[in-house]
Formats: C-alpha cells, structure tokens, sequence
C-alpha cells in the first residue's frame, strides 16, 4: 500500500478530511504528516505518514483493544501521541490484514467522534 492509498482508505471509510497542521513551512521536521479529521468536530481520527522510508498510520483505539492489536507485529504504541490510547501500525510490514485495518481505522473514527 503506498502513502496515497492509505489516505484515501481512511477518508473512504469516516466522515474525514485530509488537513496539514503540523507542516509549517519554517520548520525542520522532516515528516510530512497527512491528518484525517473529522468533518463534523475537527477532531483527529488518524495520522498517515512516512518515516525511515516506512508507511505508518496512527488510530486511536480503546486501551484492550490496542494492548491486544500491541502483541501482533507491527503495532506499537502511538509515535508522538497518547501511549495508552493510540496506535502505530507499520502498514507494509504487519501482520495486521487490511480488513482489521479497516476496522482499526473505523473504531478511531468512532472514538474520536
């Protein structure tokens, strides 16, 4: 899955919107970090970004829920977010499948209404 794709599923499967409020052109940060929001709250559903050259995605899911998805590989705690409640997912190098993707990605939507 590229870095296109990934967006396009999250804003496919929630009321989101791509956003970019962390790419201020005066700073050095290096990712470009593409924020699905909601339309309705402006709240964040989910971060898709590339680092070292790996396709990530942050999702909000509840704390059993994410402990659980933590023992797959793939999946640790949120990079640059709330440890307990959000998630990274190496997308490309997972065992997550894309259906429990999906869903990872629809609970987040759910959570964060």
């Amino acid at each position: 899955m590229n870095l296109k794709h990934l967006v396009q599923l999250v804003i496919d499967y929630t009321d989101g919107y791509e956003s970019f409020p962390f790419n201020k052109p005066n700073k050095h940060e290096k990712i470009v970090w593409h924020v699905i929001k909601h339309e309705s709250n402006n709240k964040i559903i989910a971060l898709v970004f590339e680092k070292d050259d790996e396709l990530l995605i942050d999702l909000k899911l509840t704390i059993e829920h994410g402990q659980q998805m933590r023992l797959l590989k793939g999946v640790e705690a949120g990079y640059h977010m709330n440890k307990e409640h959000w998630n990274t997912v190496h997308v490309n190098d997972t065992d997550v499948s894309v259906s429990e993707l999906i869903n990872m990605i629809k609970e987040s939507s759910d959570l964060t209404r």
